[in-house]
């Protein structure tokens, strides 16, 4: 998965998991690279994060329904991108289900007004704000990870890395000219690893329990909530998306899981392309 000498690489926790920052070749000494692209992801986690008391998502969550919320543009680029991919997926990809979320206890419990049914597309993001006709508890858990890396490969070439990769808990986006083995885990046995070749500028995302799964009456579940009916998925496949860049496909693994299909109608024309993995047969 990556060379056997590189020129640098680092690791910090980040985003709720461990940010792997590598550089395989640079213009220029690595370290402020480094530097730059743990900052860039540390400002995403700052922004949008469910949990942080000043993040510009719970202002948002707390008083988007009584008067707009100021928002830096990261967050407003990330939202309309959400809301975007709402549209495209006929409402299988909602950063809405934050209740949901909630009363499985995968997020906290936040001080802001329990809403009822809405959706990510009840918010209106213009002028750099946020605000809504009704409460609303939005989670970006599902794209903000994708949109950092990006923004960490980013900060790494514009410091003169030219080849490296940059991976927050399976969340991965490789650069460079050099092709790159990339590996994801088996669902069923999360030890052993399928290999899905080797990629060149791409980008690398999967959805699975394997990791994080909340027990229920019905068995194990997900952080998948189905917009549709505010149900958790249960532990079982995962799904593996490939597209260009890492907000794209961190995003689509959510709705190519719901719709049950290995290539739904609209995941070609937003640039992805999807594995299933069972842990007996791929699609």
């Amino acid at each position: 998965m990556s060379p056997s000498s590189p020129k640098a690489r680092r690791a910090r926790p980040l985003l709720g998991t461990v940010v792997e920052v590598r550089i395989d070749t640079a213009t220029a000494p690595p370290g402020a690279a480094i530097v730059a692209a743990f900052e860039a992801v540390a400002r995403v986690q700052r922004l949008m994060s469910f949990h942080g008391p000043d993040s510009d998502l719970t202002r948002l969550n707390r008083m988007g329904h009584c008067r707009p919320v100021p928002l830096h543009p990261w967050t407003v680029d990330v939202l309309r991108r959400a809301q975007a991919l709402h549209r495209a997926t006929g409402g299988l990809f909602d950063p809405a289900v934050a209740p949901a979320l909630v009363d499985l206890d995968f997020l906290p419990m936040p001080t802001a007004d329990r809403p009822g049914r809405g959706t990510i597309a009840d918010l209106v993001v213009e002028g750099g704000a946020g605000f809504s006709d009704r409460p609303l508890w939005l989670d970006l858990g599902g794209i903000a990870k994708g949109y950092a890396v990006d923004r960490a490969v980013d900060a790494l070439r514009t410091a003169g890395a030219t080849a490296g990769a940059v991976n927050a808990g399976g969340d991965l986006r490789v650069f460079g000219e050099a092709p790159q083995a990339i590996t994801v885990r088996d669902p069923a046995d999360p030890g052993r690893h399928w290999s899905l070749g080797e990629f060149q500028e791409a980008a690398i995302a999967t959805s699975a329990g394997y990791h994080i799964a909340r027990a229920t009456a019905a068995g194990p579940v997900m952080p998948v909530i189905d917009p549709r009916d505010g149900r958790a998925l249960p532990v079982g496949p995962s799904v593996t998306v490939v597209a260009a860049d890492c907000v794209t496909a961190d995003a689509l693994t959510k709705p190519v899981l719901l719709s049950g299909l290995a290539s739904p109608p609209w995941l070609a024309a937003l640039g992805g392309q999807a594995l299933w993995l069972d842990g007996k047969d791929t699609a």
